[in-house]
């Protein structure tokens, strides 16, 4: 019997490659228990045309490719949010490196495949200039709740304007991390470990998705040449994510077909990492309530966790739970957010 997390690689697998997929039939209601999935896990848009490919049935390929369309459309209008906010920094002098979604999205076969919601930009030393430039000249208002970044709303749209790439207050090996990257920016090997990194960061915090492990093998494949893997190896060793790298490089090694230059020992326990990407955790999905009640759900959360904070960290138990209460008190706000 094929297995559900076998059908899903087989999509994301075949939509990478163009290739047909090769898949058992299916009942309705099975396919829209994967539309659901996919979409929960951000790869919706990017499995709609394998899916087509499969013969899926019209009830549910038309919304599913409606979908597709919609998200694409969405894709395209943040594009030219991004284009217009970096041009108007330009005109002051301001250099702007964009992060994650919309600069990965140029690795994917197709770029409007890759779903996301916000802008991710950061300004080397001119952040606060950059910021004081958004609100006068967009008028718009700077939110400042959060670590690492501001935030603000444009033309629908959030943009994360980032002062540090990563939360320096958490876990405490981040401040040496953050100084690394920065060294490194712009750089392939910067873009290696800073997407590592983040994604290790939400892995340990909650959960990550099939989107990160897509993102993962996309990025490493396209910039396999130009990656300093020699210093990037030794990065991941002393900072701890050995397991974590080994177990996402062998996920998108025997799903999606990467290859690594990696030269890391595999982790035994990998299919519990795959199921947690796919389906999430104990305590691992938001949607607990404001005030006590998700400080309550955080700190059970917590508990949860333990074992992805021994995969991506080797700061001590009493040093990460010391830096989570004051990174906290630093930003009271922060305990709404899902990180």
């Amino acid at each position: 019997m094929v297995k559900e997390p076998d059908i899903i690689f087989t999509l994301l697998r075949t939509a990478i490659t163009g290739e047909t997929p090769d898949l058992p039939k299916m009942s309705a209601n099975q396919w829209w228990g994967l539309f659901r999935l996919l979409q929960h896990n951000h790869v919706g848009a990017m499995c709609a045309t394998a899916v087509a490919r499969a013969n899926a049935p019209r009830d549910v390929l038309v919304p599913w490719m409606a979908e597709q369309q919609k998200s694409m459309e969405w894709h395209k209008y943040q594009h030219k949010v991004q284009d217009e906010i970096v041009e108007t920094l330009q005109r002051h002098h301001i250099e702007t490196l964009v992060l994650k979604g919309t600069h990965t999205a140029q690795y994917y076969p197709i770029a409007e495949w890759r779903e996301f919601g916000d802008l991710d930009l950061y300004f080397y030393d001119k952040h606060d200039e950059a910021d004081i430039i958004v609100h006068k000249a967009l008028k718009a208002e700077i939110n400042n709740d959060a670590h690492h970044h501001t935030k603000y709303n444009y033309k629908g749209v959030t943009v994360e304007s980032h002062y540090d790439f990563l939360n320096i207050h958490y876990p405490p090996s981040n401040r040496r991390y953050e100084r690394l990257l920065k060294e490194l920016a712009p750089s392939p090997t910067f873009e290696v470990l800073f997407l590592l990194r983040h994604m290790a960061c939400h892995f340990a915090a909650s959960r990550i998705t099939l989107r990160d492990l897509v993102d993962w093998m996309l990025t490493c494949r396209a910039l396999a040449d130009k990656v300093d893997w020699k210093q990037a190896h030794e990065t991941i060793k002393t900072y701890g994510m050995e397991d974590f790298a080994a177990a996402i490089c062998h996920i998108c090694e025997t799903r999606l077909g990467g290859r690594f230059v990696l030269n890391i020992q595999h982790f035994n326990d990998w299919k519990t990492v795959e199921h947690d990407t796919i389906y999430g955790g104990k305590n691992t999905t938001d949607g607990a309530a404001d005030g006590l009640s998700r400080l309550g759900w955080k700190l059970r959360r917590w508990q949860a966790t333990g074992w992805k904070r021994r995969m991506v960290y080797n700061d001590t138990p009493a040093q990460l739970l010391l830096a989570s209460i004051t990174s906290h008190s630093l930003k009271p706000q922060s305990i709404l957010h899902k990180m």
